[in-house]
């Protein structure tokens, strides 16, 4: 009997660590139990939400399976359930069976809906996957008893839908490590699992459902990051829920690292940054530039908010590890905030924003609440006057605190910030640009503003044009400037607290322009392998005499940048 386990990725650089897991297990139990691997047919396929349905379908088609799985998450659901309907048409005898967190908590309803799917396996599924594989491979499929296989829900013969109990947690250590043969993924992020669980409980995660967390026993993992190590994969990341929970356990593990560092190898933490201690920092400090980068849920920094969804957190704490983090400079942090949580309005999200880049992460992501089918969240719904999209990834409309026209800006915002900061291309002309506005926030406020006045969103820009679209923007932003500049002293005072006193107002805005267009090259060539001068800055900013000399004299000279006496030397 064929068996194929399926996996669509929602990129070609990912890979599903669960149906490899599976695979693995299945493999070890059923050579255990047989005595080796004979009369197992199994095997894995992974594809992209991004590749052709059709192709996919043939291609399983051609694996010509009787019994085949699929891995099912919110942002491939659509396509697995377009596969699987048509697939049934063309193959009526094939066992088409679901897992994942997208199907295991209204399993009822998927085979209600879908009639085409055969079952479900709720939850983890390397133990239940195993048995059903056994018993499927030893009975006529019409009549195989699933009554005692734990963890499914599955149809009756009568057609009749039936939901066995759960089925109890296996150990992590029985789980085979999945990367002896790195071959098959080449040019793949490597994800890792020494934990499952979490011990906190944030209304809007399903890790919250299962509070006991279980941990790989640590001789493990340390031969499993060896061997990472002596293969110099690019990137391992850790999947863990909130990997420093157990403080002592992570810091020997960062510790191992640290120590045994192959020069090449990143790896990727989720963590909790206010449980970060004084010991850590020092472990943090002698670590090469990238061996570890930190992702760090803050979600909000409204107190109502945060004791609404359930979530412990010492924000001034949190503030002040990733402080000491980023003045390392050796520790990649990237910042989680959801917009659409409980007491969350507009203005407090806005606080939530500034609150958050003042922590001067290396990204700042701004997402939006996603209601996950099992979540506490899911049963709030309507006490927060929650309305959110029917189908995946049932983002946030709206609540009763926030309007989908905010949630609207808050996209635009979003769009900003990914562009603008975490592209990391402006790292030098961005906070000059801050320098206009009263926080943050407003800035990223206004270059979506712009964006929205000149038509600009929905287009694709070759690179060197969202430099130029920051240049016009900055270019307007100094003119309103001038306009300020030009009232009575106590209206332009603030304005003007960081100019010298013997500068002409009216020469301002060209000032300003001219620092600009420095910092705004200087991060073009930063960036971008450029053959030319960009657009915004043709003539040459050195005389080339002075250049020349420069470079013969070995670059220790001094020279002016402008040819028109601006102050600035190199």
């Amino acid at each position: 009997m064929k068996i194929v386990l399926v996996a669509l990725n929602a990129k070609y650089v990912h890979s599903n660590l669960a149906v490899y897991d599976i695979e693995a297990y299945t493999r070890h139990r059923w050579t255990g139990e047989y005595g080796s691997e004979a009369g197992l047919d199994l095997s894995v396929r992974e594809y992209t939400i991004n590749h052709n349905l059709d192709m996919i379908m043939q291609s399983l088609y051609h694996e010509n399976p009787s019994f085949i799985a699929f891995s099912c998450y919110i942002w491939n659901i659509f396509e697995v359930l377009t596969i699987c309907r048509e697939l049934k048409k063309v193959m009526p005898k094939l066992s088409i069976w679901l897992g994942g967190p997208e199907v295991s908590y209204d399993s009822e309803k998927v085979l209600i809906d879908n009639p085409y799917i055969d079952g479900v396996i709720l939850g983890e599924g390397e133990a239940t996957f195993y048995e059903l594989v056994r018993i499927y491979s030893e009975n006529d499929t019409a009549i195989i008893d699933k009554t005692n296989v734990k963890g499914i829900t599955y149809k009756a013969v009568d057609g009749s839908i039936i939901k066995n109990p759960m089925r109890p947690l296996i150990s992590m250590d029985e789980i085979p490590f999945i990367y002896n043969d790195l071959e098959k993924f080449e040019n793949k992020i490597l994800y890792y699992e020494s934990s499952r669980g979490c011990p906190f409980s944030c209304s809007y995660c399903l890790s919250s459902i299962d509070k006991r967390v279980r941990f790989r026993n640590l001789t493990l993992v340390k031969n499993e990051l060896s061997f990472f190590m002596e293969n110099k994969v690019r990137q391992v990341k850790f999947i863990d829920r909130t990997f420093n929970c157990d403080k002592k356990r992570a810091r020997e593990i960062w510790n191992y690292l640290a120590d045994n560092d192959n020069g090449v190898t990143n790896y990727h933490f989720e963590i909790a940054a206010d449980l970060i201690e004084d010991e850590d920092l020092l472990i943090f400090k002698k670590m090469r530039p990238g061996l570890i980068q930190l992702e760090i849920g803050l979600q909000s920094t409204n107190n109502k908010t945060i004791k609404e969804i359930r979530r412990v957190m010492d924000i001034d704490k949190l503030k002040h590890n990733m402080l000491m983090i980023r003045s390392m400079g050796n520790i990649h942090q990237h910042l989680d905030l959801i917009a659409g949580l409980p007491y969350e309005d507009y203005e407090s999200f806005v606080q939530s924003f500034n609150d958050a880049y003042s922590m001067k992460p290396n990204q700042l992501q701004l997402g939006f609440l996603k209601v996950l089918k099992g979540s506490y969240m899911e049963e709030q719904v309507e006490e927060y006057g929650l309305l959110y999209r029917d189908e995946q990834p049932y983002e946030v409309l709206a609540t009763k605190w926030i309007s989908y026209g905010e949630i609207l800006k808050l996209k635009q915002i979003e769009e900003m910030v990914e562009v603008y900061y975490n592209s990391d291309q402006f790292e030098h002309v961005l906070p000059y640009v801050e320098t206009l506005f009263a926080t943050p926030y407003e800035m990223f406020e206004s270059l979506g503003g712009y964006y929205e006045k000149h038509e600009l969103f929905g287009m694709g820009y070759k690179r060197e044009a969202r430099y130029e679209i920051l240049r016009e923007f900055f270019s307007e932003c100094i003119g309103d400037v001038s306009k300020v500049l030009n009232k009575p002293d106590a209206a332009r005072m603030s304005i003007m607290s960081n100019e010298s006193d013997t500068v002409r107002v009216s020469s301002v805005p060209a000032e300003k322009l001219r620092v600009f267009d420095c910092l705004l090259t200087f991060d073009y060539y930063l960036r971008e392998n450029a053959k030319a001068r960009p657009s915004w800055s043709k003539d040459f900013p050195v005389e080339k005499e002075a250049y020349n000399n420069f470079f013969k004299r070995g670059g220790t000279e001094e020279i002016s940048l402008m040819k028109d006496g601006y102050d600035s030397k190199v």
